[in-house]
């Protein structure tokens, strides 16, 4: 006998934003990044010097005010955890690559 039809819900979840992907920033939001593993990290803005371009070391907590467009890189982002407006902020890996491109906007 054939199986009985299964009936499936439908996805809740999101899909996966893609690398690079734009994060709406709004009027202004803090970006929390908790490591677990060293990481480079470097939070870039158009036109002004960079707020970070540095290994942070495992058991750190970093806190930026993000108020302008800017873009997050992050090397080894598996062991980054990062948070904006305390929402969760997913840090896809570059195709081929071990770092993690975001536009913060």
């Amino acid at each position: 006998p054939a199986p009985a039809p299964v009936a499936t819900a439908p996805a809740a979840a999101p899909a996966p934003a893609p690398a690079a992907a734009p994060v709406a920033a709004g009027s202004g939001h803090q970006l929390v990044l908790k490591v677990t593993e060293d990481s480079w990290v470097e939070i870039r803005r158009p036109g002004t010097t960079s707020l970070i371009s540095r290994v942070v070391k495992a058991g750190s907590t970093e806190t930026f005010d993000i108020k302008d467009p800017a873009l997050l890189i992050v090397g080894k982002p598996g062991g980054v955890e990062a948070t904006l407006g305390g929402a969760p902020l997913a840090l896809p890996l570059i195709p081929g690559g071990t770092i993690s491109r975001v536009n913060i906007k």
